[in-house]
C-alpha cells in the first residue's frame, strides 16, 4: 500500500499533521508513507521512523508552472493508493487531481468536494482539550476506520549526537546545571503575532524571580528586536539570560529545547515543537489568533494559554475576524501582563518544582459546561443506550422515581452518572428538581427513550461554545415506531425544548405533563434531529397515553373545566381526524391508524378522569 500525506504549510502545521503519518504507520506497518511539505519545514520531520520519504515542495514549484507540472506528474507515476490532503488549497488540489489515487481524503469545503472520494466535515469547535488543530487532522483518518488506538501527540525525534552538542553548548556558555531552564518564545513570526516588547520584558522579569536559567528563542534576523526586549529587562533579570545561546539551525534549536524544562511566550512553531518534546508550555496568544485551534492539550496545569478575550471580552463584541486582525495592535496594548501574572506564577511554581524535566502529555476530554439530565421510572430497556449517548457531557444526573426494575443498578454502573431518587409527583416538578442539582450553566434534558446522533452531539458542542448562543434550543424529533421511522401522523414537525441555559429557563407549573419551558431570552433550533423511540409495542404506548391523559385531567381540574358532550365525543373524534387526515396519518398505513387512535384515546381518558375527579369533589 502506498500513501501520500500533503501539508504545504508552516512548521507548526507540518509537525501537527505528522500525527496522520504516525497513526497510519501503526495501522499499516508495511505501507509506504510519503509526506509532501515545504522544504523549509523538513527539520521537524528528521528521524521520524513513520515517514518513508519526504517530498519537497520548493520555491520553483510555486514560481514555475512547468516545475509544478513536473512534480505533479512524478507523483502520478508513484500510483498512490491513498492520498490524504491536510492542506486543501489550490496547490494541493492540482496534485490530488493528477495523483490518480484510488482514494482521496480531505475536508468538506464548498467547490472542491468533487476532487475527493471522502469529504470529512471541517469542525468549527473542539470536542476535547486536544484543540481543533489536532482534532481536524485526526478527523481525516475516520473514513479509514483504523483498528488501532489513536495517538494524538505530535512527536520530535532527537539523536544522541544532537543532544550531546546541545549540552556542550550549555557548558561553553556557563549554563548553571543546578537550575531549571526556561525557554522564552520571545517573538512571533510576524508583528501581529508578537506580544508588545515592553510587555514581554515584564513577563521575562516575572520568570526571573525564580531561580532559573533563561534562553531566548529568536531568528538571527530578529536580533535587534530581541536586544530591545533584553535591554528593557531589569538588570538582575539580564544576569539570568543567556542571550547569545542560539542554535545554528532548526535542528539545533530542537536539541536545545529538548534539554530545557519548559517554554513560555508567543504562540508559534517553537511552542509546538516544545510540546512535541513533552515540555510544559505557557502561551500568550495574539488577539486575532483563535485559541480554540492552537491551544492544544490544555489541562490548566502543564499546558496553559491566555487570550485577551478571556479577560476583556467586551473588546471583541460585534467585531468580525477581519476587524479583530486590523485592530490587533490596538488590542495588544490592552493585554497587560498583570492580567495573567497569577496564572503564570502558578504555572511556573508547579512545573519548576517537578522532579523530572519531561511531562508526559495525555489527551483527556475537555470539560464541557453541560449537564445532561434524565428522569426515569423502570427504564431498563433504554437506560444503557442513552447513558452511552450522553458520555460526551461533563455531568449526567439521573432522577429516578424508585424504579422496581434494573434501572438503578444499570445507572450505578456508569462512573460519570449521579443517581438521585425522588418521589414522583408530576413531570414538571420532577424536571425542576433535576435542574436544581445540575452543576453546569447549560442543561441538556433528555428522555430515556431518546437517542442522539453523532451529528447532533457535534452540533450541541458547537452551539454551547458560541458567544452569541440563544437562551434555549428546540430539537426536531424523528419518531420511531417498532424500529422504523413514522413519517407523518403529526410527528413530521414534532419539536421540543431539550437544550437551554440553566439561569434563563425553567418549567412552569401550569402543566403537569408535556411540560412548558418558560424562556428568558432568544430561542433557536438545532438542525440535526433527536431520535425518539417512543413506540416499542402497543401496550407500552397505550399505557403511556393513559398516563398522560390522567395528568392532563389534573390540569383541567385545576383550571375548573367542566366536561361536556364536546369533551367526551367531539374532541376525541377531532383529535383522531386531525392527525389521521390533516396531519397525513393515513399515509403511515396501519401504523398511522394505531398512533392516531391511541392519541385520541388519551383525550377520552383525560375527560373520563376529569369527570371522576369532579364527582369525588
Amino acid at each position: 500500500m502506498k500513501i501520500l500525506v500533503i501539508q504545504q504549510k508552516m512548521i507548526g502545521d507540518v509537525l501537527v499533521s505528522s500525527i496522520i503519518c504516525n497513526n497510519l504507520r501503526r495501522a499499516y506497518p508495511d505501507a509506504r508513507i510519503d509526506y509532501l511539505v515545504y522544504e523549509s519545514t523538513t527539520p521537524v520531520l528528521n528521524c521520524n521512523p513513520n515517514i518513508d520519504n519526504i517530498i519537497l515542495f520548493q520555491e520553483k514549484h510555486k514560481n514555475s508552472k512547468r516545475a509544478f507540472l513536473k512534480l505533479a506528474l512524478q507523483i502520478r507515476k508513484e500510483k498512490y493508493d491513498l492520498v490524504i490532503d491536510a492542506y486543501s488549497k489550490l496547490e494541493s488540489w492540482a496534485i490530488v487531481l493528477f495523483s490518480g489515487a484510488k482514494r482521496k481524503i480531505s475536508y468538506k469545503k464548498p467547490g472542491r468536494n468533487f476532487l475527493y472520494t471522502d469529504n470529512v466535515p471541517f469542525a468549527m469547535f473542539p470536542k476535547t482539550n486536544m484543540g481543533l488543530a489536532i482534532e481536524r487532522r485526526l478527523s481525516l483518518l475516520k473514513p479509514l476506520h483504523l483498528d488501532i488506538e489513536i495517538d494524538p501527540l505530535p512527536k520530535l525525534f532527537v539523536t544522541d549526537e544532537e543532544n550531546r552538542k546541545a549540552l556542550e553548548l550549555f557548558e561553553n556558555h556557563g549554563v548553571k546545571k543546578d537550575r531549571k531552564t526556561v525557554m522564552v518564545s520571545l517573538l512571533g513570526s510576524e508583528p501581529l503575532k508578537t506580544y508588545p516588547p515592553e510587555f514581554m520584558a515584564a513577563v521575562v522579569d516575572q520568570i526571573a524571580k525564580n531561580d532559573v536559567n533563561i534562553f531566548f528563542n529568536y531568528f538571527p534576523s530578529q536580533l535587534n528586536e530581541a536586544k530591545n526586549i533584553y535591554d528593557a529587562c531589569q538588570q538582575k533579570t539580564q544576569q539570568k539570560v543567556y542571550f547569545d545561546l542560539l542554535g545554528n539551525d532548526l535542528r539545533s534549536f530542537i536539541a536545545i529545547m529538548n534539554n530545557c524544562d519548559l517554554i513560555v511566550g508567543n504562540d508559534g512553531g517553537a511552542i509546538n515543537m516544545a510540546k512535541a518534546l513533552g515540555k510544559p508550555s505557557f502561551i500568550i496568544f495574539s488577539p486575532w489568533i483563535e485559541k480554540k485551534i492552537w491551544a492544544t492539550f490544555e489541562d490548566g496545569i502543564h499546558h496553559i494559554s491566555v487570550h485577551l478575550q478571556e479577560f476583556r471580552p467586551e473588546l471583541f463584541e460585534k467585531l468580525s475576524e477581519k476587524e479583530i486582525k486590523y485592530k490587533t495592535p490596538e488590542l495588544y496594548r490592552e493585554f497587560k501582563p498583570g492580567l495573567f501574572s497569577d496564572k503564570l506564577n502558578g504555572f511556573l511554581q508547579l512545573n519548576l518544582s517537578l522532579s523530572e524535566s519531561t511531562i508526559l502529555l495525555k489527551a483527556v476530554d475537555v470539560k464541557l459546561p453541560l449537564s445532561a439530565l434524565i428522569i426515569t421510572y423502570n427504564e431498563e430497556k433504554h437506560i444503557n443506550d442513552i447513558m452511552h449517548d450522553l458520555d460526551f457531557t461533563d455531568e449526567i444526573i439521573v432522577v429516578d422515581s424508585f424504579s422496581s426494575d434494573k434501572t438503578v443498578a444499570l445507572v450505578n454502573g456508569f462512573e460519570k452518572a449521579k443517581l438521585i431518587q425522588n418521589k414522583f409527583v408530576d413531570y414538571t416538578s420532577q424536571r425542576n428538581f433535576a435542574i436544581q442539582h445540575a452543576a453546569n450553566p447549560w442543561i441538556l434534558f433528555i428522555d430515556a427513550d431518546e437517542r442522539l446522533t453523532d451529528a447532533l452531539k457535534e452540533e450541541i458542542i458547537e452551539t454551547i461554545q458560541k458567544r452569541d448562543a440563544n437562551s434555549a434550543y428546540l430539537f426536531y424529533r424523528t419518531f420511531i415506531f417498532e424500529d422504523k421511522r413514522l413519517r407523518f401522523s403529526g410527528w413530521q414537525t414534532d419539536k421540543i425544548f431539550r437544550l437551554f441555559q440553566k439561569d434563563k429557563a425553567h418549567y412552569t407549573i401550569e402543566r403537569l405533563v408535556h411540560e412548558k419551558l418558560a424562556v428568558d431570552g432568544t430561542i433557536g433550533k438545532l438542525k440535526n434531529r433527536l431520535v425518539h423511540f417512543s413506540y416499542t409495542d402497543y401496550e407500552s404506548y397505550k399505557g403511556k397515553m393513559v398516563s398522560y391523559g390522567k395528568f392532563k385531567a389534573k390540569e383541567e381540574f385545576l383550571k375548573g373545566v367542566k366536561p361536556n358532550f364536546y369533551h367526551f365525543y367531539l374532541h376525541p373524534a377531532y383529535k383522531f381526524s386531525y392527525q389521521y387526515f390533516v396531519r397525513l396519518g393515513i399515509l403511515d398505513g396501519k401504523k398511522g391508524v394505531i398512533i392516531c387512535y391511541l392519541n385520541a384515546l388519551s383525550v377520552v381518558v383525560r375527560y373520563r378522569e376529569l369527570k371522576k375527579m369532579r364527582t369525588q369533589k
